[in-house]
């Protein structure tokens, strides 16, 4: 027998909750299945108060009998871009960075003098990135189809379009139409980006961030035979 999916959405930097999360899926778990896959939904980094100790943790750590599978969300584009110098990093700052570099060391003292040069806190940033967490946000994917009808992906899905023609900007970051209309094809979508207060069950979607970062709740879905539930 094949194993359960889990599903956890938009991290931002919150570990604990993330911890937490694991944490249930590893109770959840039955040991007769065969291996779970669980898929993190993109964000790791921004916002919260240790994005540096999520990457760490999905680098190092592993699940027993888990195959994981981490997608690329907007935000971990963002930084990625800010570290290959294809972004400036000042307007990230405002988007969450500076909390991302707090958590990798940096004060906001040393942050706002840097910001009068762009060049300089390039440079900084990079400086104070591991190497291992530079290559784990280039290699993230951006979307992942598992079985016949459920499609993973950050953000969404620009609506009738097959998996093959959807640009990485619409699986990152799209909101309209996919939030109105859906994906308009037989798949059910199963994104975050988009926070709502309560998880969103739609016939053709299903919307997991609850806004860890704030809420302090992250959600964790589980699809078994066919049937999905919260854990």
């Amino acid at each position: 027998m094949g194993g359960s999916i889990y599903v956890v959405p938009d991290i931002h930097g919150c570990l604990h909750a993330l911890h937490e999360a694991e944490r249930r899926i590893a109770a959840d778990r039955d040991d007769t299945e065969g291996t779970a896959i669980i898929v993190y939904l993109g964000d790791y980094v921004d916002r919260g108060p240790d994005s540096a100790g999520v990457i760490e943790h999905l680098i190092e750590g592993s699940i027993e009998k888990a195959h994981r599978i981490m997608l690329c969300g907007n935000h971990d584009q963002i930084f990625h871009a800010v570290l290959s110098t294809q972004a400036d990093p000042r307007g990230w700052l405002s988007l969450g960075g500076r909390e991302t570099l707090r958590s990798y060391g940096m004060y906001d003292a040393d942050i706002n003098r840097l910001c009068a040069s762009p060049r300089k806190l390039a440079e900084a940033v990079r400086s104070h990135v591991p190497d291992s967490h530079k290559l784990f946000l280039k290699l993230l994917p951006v979307a992942a189809s598992i079985g016949p009808r459920h499609i993973f992906v950050h953000a969404g899905l620009y609506p009738g379009r097959p998996l093959d023609l959807q640009t990485d900007k619409h699986l990152m970051w799209i909101r309209e139409p996919f939030l109105t209309d859906g994906p308009q094809m037989p798949v059910v979508v199963v994104h975050g980006h988009t926070i709502v207060r309560e998880p969103e069950f739609r016939e053709d979607r299903i919307a997991l961030d609850t806004g860890a970062f704030r809420s302090g709740r992250l959600t964790v879905l589980k699809i078994a035979n066919g049937v999905t539930s919260l854990i």
